[in-house]
């Protein structure tokens, strides 16, 4: 076995673990009670043994229930688990334990599935600390020593190699470097640092070795601040409450009071209990469970995954979605969009010399630059030479030329001169949200490479399928310059941007919408990401190209990208909803028939568990047919 299955193999063992814990309680009663009943009908044993195989069933099967619903009554609140306890007290009163097992059996069921949908384990503060380093190198006394991270101390000069992550807050006191800070700020380039800047812990070196001056450890980084955030935001989420619980408050009393009035009627116990258990709200507390678990399926099929019953409650209520750029209206990676030539040169001929000389760099700018060098099949030769100034550009020699590729004071620095004609352009790409990278051959400037984070495709279809399903309001989030998010909005028609955030302010932001009574809905992807995702009504992250942490930190998860799948999830929780109350009237509707029959005495407590239960699988039934729902409309 390869090592690297191991770890999601361990996972798919404690899933299978966890489905096995669920569903014990379900297995044990159906055993019991179904040999309980093998006794009773061919008489094996005397007759108090298989009474109490269903006693042992129903307290084993209802303990949780039986404990819940006291609890309740201690509370002064009525809900299902009080109504469960009255009946099922009532049913062991007068000797009926068999009726007493099903209506635990039932329940049990529900309720496996119920748990398994709502509370999966979440992994996110984990998979958060997975991005700070453990050990750090840090001069001193001259040389260079590894130490845990947890032993650095304020003003600790520590040193980072390319592809090493950052394991503090602090300065930069030497090198030069580009550094990938999307998991802390969002922001989709490498950010050039040199002497003076400042970095974040867990922010990924991938150039230049740096020396940073410690001036943040531990409880004190931005990273840990961003674990707090998510605890913090996941903990203050309250439950919704259940539809069922709502309705029993006043359903348990009058049903009660239809049980004395059966009793006096008839003067037949047997009679009131039926009234109790025929009455008994199974099909209320299974209508939520079994529409959210096959509307769940439905999404599933369609690469969109749910963690809960509670969010697709939400779903359909979201007016204000905000939206993270970079790896969700973006893709994440710069691509070259457009190449501007001078002195009559042609596309490709730039192309050429700008993918000879980035031949050998390491600088995401050149890969950007390559791989639009291989889209066009271009054949790219081996510089004669190569040497790279961090952060400015690149020099190589080919076929006796000097070829040069970088930013305009790097090129003047070699005595080129820009001229204002070419400011200007660079001013009007940078006006689109893209970098601009001169090109020149010897003395000679021959045209620019305009580099820009690539939207990805269908965002405006997505924008208008969101606003038709009731979505009032969508802004972008970035922690990009203004002129980028203002490019990049103005292309795919958002209402609003907000540029330049940290994680706390996009955090801050969610909570101010919230403030003013807004139901909001946060998409991203990043770690960076993850303090909003965790407060918003409904987190969703985008599954592919999104993080660990987004992922798990997320409510709602869209495997395959595709953004026009908020959409369809808000569809899905409308249907959802409706079902949910239609599996209620159907409830509604057998408790009136299972009433009148057993208020006149028509009903034994067999046939009223038979009759009970009949508006459980016409419950499961209505809500099964969500697996076929087809999905929206599409929009045009």
């Amino acid at each position: 076995m390869n090592k690297s299955d191991g770890p999601e193999r361990t996972d798919k063992v404690a899933s299978y673990r966890e489905i096995g814990v669920l569903l014990i309680v379900p297995v044990v009663v159906a055993v019991l009670t179904a040999a309980s009943w093998v006794m009773a009908q061919w008489k094996i044993g005397p007759v108090f043994v298989n009474a109490a195989l269903a006693l042992v069933a129903t307290l084993f099967g209802g303990f949780q229930r039986f404990l819940g619903g006291f609890s309740d009554i201690f509370k002064r609140k009525i809900t299902v688990n009080v109504f469960v306890v009255v009946a099922l007290t009532a049913t062991l009163g007068i000797g009926e334990f068999r009726p007493a097992a099903i209506i635990v059996f039932i329940m049990a069921v529900a309720g496996a599935l119920e748990t398994y949908t709502l509370d999966k384990t979440r992994r996110s503060i984990r998979d958060l600390l997975d991005f700070a380093p453990q050990t750090a190198t840090v001069r001193r006394n001259g040389g260079e020593v590894t130490v845990p991270v947890a032993e650095l101390q304020m003003g600790d000069r520590v040193v980072v190699r390319p592809g090493e992550r950052i394991p503090v807050d602090g300065v930069v006191v030497a090198g030069a470097s580009s550094v990938n800070q999307a998991p802390i700020t969002g922001e989709s380039m490498p950010v050039e640092k040199c002497e003076g800047s400042a970095v974040f812990s867990g922010t990924l070196n991938e150039s230049g070795r740096l020396e940073i001056r410690t001036e943040k450890v531990g409880e004190e980084t931005t990273l840990a601040r961003i674990v707090h955030l998510v605890q913090d935001a996941q903990g203050t989420r309250a439950p919704i409450q259940n539809l069922a619980d709502r309705f029993t408050t006043w359903f348990l009393p009058t049903v009660v009071l239809l049980a004395v009035l059966a009793f006096f009627a008839t003067g037949d116990i047997k009679a009131a209990v039926s009234v109790l258990l025929v009455a008994c709200p199974c099909a209320f507390a299974i209508a939520t469970p079994t529409a959210v678990t096959a509307g769940v399926s439905n999404l599933a099929r369609r690469a969109i995954l749910v963690k809960g019953g509670v969010f697709l409650e939400l779903g359909h209520k979201l007016d204000h979605l905000l939206v993270d750029k970079t790896g969700t209206f973006t893709f994440g990676r710069p691509k070259v969009m457009d190449i501007v030539t001078f002195n009559n040169q042609t596309p490709n001929d730039i192309l050429l010399l700008a993918c000879v000389a980035e031949k050998y760099s390491e600088h995401p700018l050149g890969r950007a630059i390559l791989a639009a060098g291989k889209g066009k099949g271009l054949s790219i030769p081996e510089p004669d030479h190569f040497s790279s100034s961090s952060g400015m550009g690149v020099t190589a020699g080919w076929q006796g030329v000097m070829i040069r590729v970088g930013n305009p004071s790097f090129l003047q620095d070699t005595g080129l001169v820009v001229t204002p004609q070419v400011y200007e352009m660079i001013g009007r790409q940078s006006e689109q949200g893209r970098t601009a990278v001169l090109v020149s051959r010897d003395s000679e400037l021959l045209g620019l490479l305009a580099i820009a984070d690539e939207i990805r495709p269908g965002m405006p279809v997505a924008i208008r399928a969101l606003k038709a399903m009731g979505v009032k309001r969508i802004t972008m989030l970035t922690g990009d310059n203004p002129k980028v998010a203002a490019a990049v909005a103005r292309e795919i028609g958002v209402d609003d941007f907000q540029a330049e955030l940290l994680p706390e302010q996009k955090q801050a932001f969610v909570r101010k919408c919230q403030a003013d009574g807004e139901v909001v809905g946060m998409i991203g992807d990043g770690v960076n990401d993850a303090p909003a995702l965790a407060l918003a009504d409904v987190g969703i992250a985008m599954g592919a190209a999104g993080t660990d942490v987004a992922i798990e930190t997320a409510d709602v998860t869209l495997m395959n990208d595709d953004l026009a799948g908020v959409a369809d999830f808000m569809w899905m929780s409308a249907k959802i909803i409706q079902r949910i109350k239609l599996n209620i009237l159907f409830s509604m509707i057998y408790n009136v028939i299972g009433l009148s029959l057993s208020i006149v005495g028509l009903m034994t407590p067999i046939i009223a568990v038979i009759f009970q239960e009949a508006g459980c699988v016409t419950v499961v039934i209505s809500s099964t047919l969500l697996l076929w729902t087809k999905g929206r409309p599409a929009q045009a």
